[in-house]
């Protein structure tokens, strides 16, 4: 089981939840303004009924020069922040986001089960990845990841799960294609990361999709392939990590991760599957806790 701390502070965080922003938010290269808040009129084509396959594209290109670039503002955690991560190993290992975890003294893994807070520790962070590791007392058994990107085809299915805006939310999306993150604020960096075109999300769900950043992007055979970490609200767009990116993390923390895929994933039938994945508590809320 998963040792607790913290009792009542889940009451703050339904506060809280609906201010949870997403920190490294995409901006286009040539447009550093974004808007102060969400769009309220942003709205997200519906599902396609259409056969799902018969959209696939040529395969995935290798990074290049000529990748379109984009700009985030990279913050570190504060109090009340919250993000997404994901189970890789039934000891109590989670995948998130670097910019989730890092600058937080005290971390905690939300368990939906009882509605209590999880004592979480930064085991690692990558140096030139939006990629963090975090470690718990015990754990759910592990997603299963597929990182390799040799057979990924352009217009291929993503499926974000996670906890947008501090609530149970996941996200369809297209892949567009690579893109070159880069980094700066707390920290500079380049990242080559995937571009992915939304498709369709939550009912209700408007506006930002902070909160997402450290979920679990899966391929419709429902492996992992890579890490949400950022959005572009004006242009529809979410941006993962490359898997080269979670490679090199594991290889330097000495992981390897070994799980089974949730299920085959449709558009039409995500909600149920994402509900499941987040009540076994392989897909958690991390929430930053104000210092003691």
């Amino acid at each position: 089981m998963l040792r607790r701390f913290g009792d009542g502070i889940l009451i703050l965080l339904v506060l809280i939840g609906a201010a949870a922003w997403m920190f490294g938010r995409v901006q286009d290269r040539a447009e550093l303004q974004l808007p102060s808040r969400p769009a309220d009129t942003f709205i997200v084509p519906e599902a396609e009924t259409t056969n799902e396959e018969e959209q696939k594209g040529p395969l995935l290109p290798a990074p290049s020069p000529y990748d379109d670039q984009s700009m985030v503002e990279a913050q570190r955690a504060g109090p009340w922040s919250s993000g997404t991560g994901f189970a890789i190993g039934d000891n109590g290992t989670w995948l998130t986001a670097r910019h989730v975890a890092l600058g937080c003294e005290r971390l905690g893994v939300v368990n939906s089960q009882d509605q209590e807070l999880v004592a979480a520790s930064l085991a690692y962070v990558s140096k030139r990845a939006d990629v963090a590791i975090l470690r718990t007392q015990g754990g759910p058994e592990p997603l299963a990841l597929d990182l390799d990107e040799n057979d990924l085809q352009i217009g291929a299915m993503g499926f974000h799960i996670g906890f947008p805006q501090g609530q149970p939310g996941e996200v369809v999306s297209r892949l567009i294609g690579r893109e070159l993150m880069i980094t700066e604020g707390a920290w500079r960096g380049r990242e080559n990361t995937l571009a992915w075109a939304e498709v369709s999300r939550s009912k209700g769900l408007r506006g930002t999709l902070g909160g997402l950043s450290g979920g679990p992007a899966f391929d419709s055979k429902g492996n992992v392939i890579g890490i949400t970490i950022a959005e572009s609200l004006r242009r529809g767009r979410i941006i993962t990590t490359s898997s080269d990116s979670i490679v090199q993390a594991l290889k330097d923390a000495r992981l390897s991760p070994k799980g089974d895929a949730i299920a085959p994933l449709r558009s039409d039938d995500i909600a149920r599957v994402a509900n499941r994945v987040r009540r076994d508590l392989k897909v958690v809320q991390i929430v930053c806790l104000p210092p003691e």
